[in-house]
């Protein structure tokens, strides 16, 4: 057996790379008679650390080599896994780094055994929670444990007595936080493990064509340190419910909904190191609960052990659990005591768009931008500032103009605008373009008579239900251009309201008659 040195901790920021090891789990009674040799062996140890192992099929000569951090071999223990691996991570939550440690593999591969172990043999969740608990020992540190699984895509809390739902929720920060979760204070190994047993006993298992006892779910527990209610660290210790192939399993019904949410969970796993091996700017984390669960641990501020636990007697299984182990050693996650700050440029948009535009002689382009971005066209509206030609061109709304020939009143209605010639306009009384929306107006040419003034406060008048039309209203000797607002009529008895036998509906059509012929916007004389 053979294992590589941990690197040196620090509480500066350091890129620390997933340890991965490899642990083959001896035969069991049933296999032993069939088996010859392992399908996976040890070829040699690197000076500088690691080890490369060998897995080679009984039946054919297919035969693949892969390198790694460690190798245990089946003679080897879980207490000897801890001692090498997983008690080098401890005293880093002590100075708030997290760390986590999770066994993966195919069902069948002792990965529930590595982690819970039993009463004579403890795995490494008892281990490490009594060595934990010591350390805290006369310190003003204590220790909370939380319990969670993760089941057809759904988190369960394990330490409640009834099946309760947990959200798994994004903070400000992006970490991910579990609404619902309960945190337990433990002081002694014998409360630690009557809480685990009952959570181990909450836990989904179930018998399958190729386990006895196999897990449904993946399983999480977290020990959590704290100092005068600050949070220092914790350490996440995770079984990982085992890929399955549903021709061996012969799994049926909700088996086998079961066995697909685990494999498409273990899938998306495998995409996220894939992810992260190729440097991809986005990591798919989002793909499935595991993932995101794990987002810490692979990529994030974790120090981070792979336990990855073989069948010896499955070489196919095998050779995909350590392809996806030799993967994840490449991963670097980057630990420190204070979480990185997102570097926040601040970069000049227009600059760049102007000096886009000058490197490709745009220069109308440039104009345009000069107009837009200026402080006068800022504050233009827009109903102006798109506006092309002078406002003193532009009559908005229904005109009435005046025939110079004949006399009479002709009705030019345009539901936009009616542009008039500025050339009929004389030059001192042209208006421009202006910043904000104003009426136009043509200055008078003539000074106005004192008729046309009495009859502009008449049109200035209060409303009334009895209106004749305008035509009625405007002088014909009149040669003063008068520009009205939307006007209310003279009032006049109406024929229709001073017939005895006129119903309410006759009354009403009339009313409506006098008001579409008499309401006209706007009237030049």
């Amino acid at each position: 057996m053979a294992a590589a040195s941990t690197p040196a901790r620090s509480s500066a920021h350091l890129s620390q790379p997933v340890r991965v090891v490899l642990r083959v789990r001896p035969f069991l009674s049933s296999e032993a008679a069939s088996a010859t040799a392992p399908c996976v062996s040890l070829l040699g140890c690197h000076p500088g650390g690691g080890v490369t192992v060998q897995l080679k099929d009984q039946h054919t000569s297919r035969s693949e080599q892969y390198k790694l951090d460690a190798f245990f071999r089946q003679e080897d223990s879980v207490s000897q896994i801890f001692d090498q691996e997983v008690r080098a991570v401890i005293p880093s939550i002590f100075e708030g780094i997290n760390a986590t440690v999770f066994a993966y593999g195919a069902t069948g591969s002792g990965k529930t055994y590595t982690m819970q172990g039993t009463e004579d043999f403890p795995g490494l969740i008892p281990l490490a929670a009594s060595t934990i608990l010591a350390l805290c020992t006369g310190t003003w540190c204590s220790v909370e444990i939380s319990y969670y699984e993760v089941y057809m895509e759904r988190c369960y809390d394990l330490l409640e007595p009834k099946a309760k739902e947990i959200m798994a929720l994004d903070d400000k920060d992006g970490n991910m936080q579990l609404k619902g979760l309960s945190w337990v204070p433990v002081r002694s190994m014998e409360e630690f493990q009557e809480l685990y047993s009952i959570g181990v006993q909450r836990r989904k298992v179930a018998h399958t064509g190729l386990n006895d006892v196999s897990s449904r779910s993946h399983a999480v527990l977290s020990l959590r340190v704290s100092s005068t209610d600050v949070v220092k660290g914790k350490l996440n210790l995770i079984d990982l419910a085992g890929s399955e192939d549903n021709k061996r399993t012969l799994n049926e019904g909700i088996r086998l909904q079961e066995s697909s949410k685990i494999n498409q969970s273990l899938f998306a796993l495998s995409n996220v190191i894939s992810a992260l091996n190729k440097n991809e700017h986005r990591i798919p984390y989002r793909q499935s609960k595991l993932t995101r669960l794990l987002r810490d641990s692979l990529g994030g501020g974790c120090r981070t052990v792979m336990i990855a636990c073989l069948n010896p007697a499955e070489y196919q299984e095998s050779a995909n659990t350590v392809s996806l182990a030799a993967r994840s050693c490449h991963i670097e996650n980057f630990t420190s005591s204070s979480k990185q700050e997102t570097p926040k440029l601040k970069i000049d948009m227009e600059a760049k768009l102007r000096a886009w535009l000058e490197s490709k002689g745009k220069t109308k382009s440039i104009q345009r931008m000069d107009g837009l971005f200026s402080p006068i066209a800022s504050k233009t509206p827009l109903s102006v500032s798109h506006m092309k030609q002078p406002t003193s061109s532009r009559i908005p709304c229904r005109v009435k103009a005046m025939d110079q020939d004949g006399g009479k009143i002709k009705k030019i209605l345009f539901d936009p605008v009616v542009h008039v010639p500025t050339e009929n306009i004389p030059r001192e009384h042209r208006q421009t373009e202006v910043n904000t929306p104003k009426k136009v107006v043509l200055p008078s040419v003539t000074p106005c008579n004192e008729k046309h003034e009495a009859s502009l406060r008449k049109a200035l008048s209060p409303i009334s239900s009895n209106m004749v039309p305008v035509e009625q209203q405007i002088p014909d000797n009149g040669n003063c251009p008068v520009l009205l607002e939307p006007q209310t009529p003279i009032e006049k008895r109406n024929i229709v309201e001073e017939t005895p036998g006129a119903t309410p509906l006759e009354r009403f059509n009339a009313l409506g008659s006098n008001l579409k012929v008499c309401m006209v916007p706007l009237l030049i004389l």
